[in-house]
């Protein structure tokens, strides 16, 4: 049994060093198909060459996104990946990912209502970019999924004991994202956060997607503190809720 688990864990650890090498060495002809792509834009085309010019573009960028999760879903199996507690302007951070989906958002007729409760603190102490990627992966789900209607954003919070050692009020920021989209049917509900799993995994899905954001924003949540949980029912829309500890001066 003993060598059994030594095996079993030197395969997972040869599995995770495997595919943080080939993440590292696909990111470089990536990069380079991006900046070209770029470059090619901004020259004399038609407009049948613009539009392949931007496929190429589009289509790399989905595959940067898929090593990028890649990557980070090993770094976790790994136990390698670190969690960053600093000052951050949290209602910025939040402000930012809203405006970012804003033009996706006009495209497709929808609207985005973002709402921050009072009494969360402008300024807290916690990882910004962890909590970014979990909120770009949820709010572009909910835009992806939604076809008419509106996609929502609420912050709130409830302060905790002081923090041991530095004595700083802590904090659980939680945070909502409901949409008016097609929902989840009750079988996909269970297997939401699991590696690969999609909502629609027929060959002629509409909507793209690797399966790994959710799983990646669980495991995120975990390593913050928090939790995530769904609230869904098919043709009427989802909720994605989920919560992060923090703290504040």
């Amino acid at each position: 049994l003993v060598r059994a688990k030594e095996s079993a864990e030197s395969a997972d650890r040869a599995k995770s060093e495997f595919l943080a090498m080939v993440s590292h060495e696909i990111r470089t002809p990536i990069n380079a198909v991006l900046g070209f792509a770029t470059l090619l834009r901004e020259t004399m085309l038609t407009t049948e060459q613009r539009e392949q010019v931007e496929m190429i573009r589009a289509s790399a960028e989905t595959l940067e996104s898929l090593i990028a999760d890649i990557l980070d879903l090993s770094k976790m199996e790994a136990g390698k990946l670190d969690i960053d507690r600093q000052p951050f302007a949290l209602h910025k951070c939040v402000e930012e990912v809203c405006a970012f989906f804003a033009q996706k958002v006009h495209a497709a007729a929808l609207e985005l209502d973002l709402r921050l409760d009072p009494d969360v603190p402008a300024i807290v102490n916690g990882d910004q970019a962890r909590l970014r990627q979990v909120l770009v992966n949820l709010v572009g789900n909910a835009i992806k999924f939604t076809d008419r209607g509106s996609v929502k954003v609420h912050v709130s919070c409830a302060q905790g004991e002081p923090a041991a050692g530095d004595g700083r009020p802590t904090l659980r920021l939680f945070f909502a994202i409901a949409d008016t989209g097609i929902g989840i049917p009750p079988n996909k509900l269970d297997h939401l956060f699991q590696p690969f799993s999609q909502v629609d995994s027929s060959p002629k899905r509409r909507r793209g997607g690797t399966g790994l954001g959710l799983i990646i924003s669980k495991r995120l949540c975990d390593l913050m503190g928090g939790a995530i949980s769904v609230e869904s029912r098919a043709g009427e829309g989802s909720t994605f809720r989920f919560s992060v500890l923090a703290d504040y001066d």
